[in-house]
């Protein structure tokens, strides 16, 4: 007669199986890998804290045309945002009632320009402003990054948290 018991050796495989999905599924909630160059390669922790001018947040794009457009070109990648887009890294440079302005030198904020943000890419233009309630400036030190150049203000509420570097790698 055949013994109705579980393989060792299955028990185990589902054990780390389960214990691999416990694990990532709590390392979502406090860690982001960042893959793209827009910022150094590596691990960042979730803060889950207010966000201010400065600080690095990762955010959920509009569901837009540019938004369309940067996936098309494989600028944003899939995931699980509205639409299913993926996530996007950028930093606050700007925030209600400061003034922004796109023009071939690059961005300026209150009358300073920010390094390396002149427009690389044919897309649909931003043409700056005051920033509104609720909506701030998002981008990257990167020259070729896809950020508020192309796709413009940011409505606070699309902030999913700030971010803080752990482990990097570049």
């Amino acid at each position: 007669m055949k013994s109705s018991r579980t393989p060792p050796f299955l028990k185990r495989s589902l054990f780390a199986l389960g214990f691999m999905l416990v694990l990532l599924g709590v390392t979502g909630c406090f860690f982001v890998v960042n893959t793209t160059r827009s910022f150094p390669l590596g691990v960042y922790f979730k803060t889950h804290g207010p966000v201010h001018k400065g600080d690095l947040v990762l955010f959920c794009p509009e569901e837009n045309m540019v938004a369309r457009y940067g996936r098309a070109r494989g600028l944003i990648s899939y995931g699980v945002c509205p639409g299913r887009y993926g996530y996007l890294i950028k930093r606050v440079m700007a925030t209600e009632g400061d003034e922004v302005n796109l023009s071939d030198a690059g961005v300026s904020v209150n009358g300073i320009c920010l390094p390396n943000s002149q427009r690389q890419k044919a897309f649909p233009a931003f043409s700056g402003s005051l920033v509104l309630h609720n909506q701030v400036l998002l981008m990257s030190e990167h020259p070729l990054s896809f950020d508020s150049r192309y796709f413009g203000f940011v409505r606070v509420e699309k902030i999913c948290t700030p971010l803080k570097p752990f482990i990097l790698w570049e």
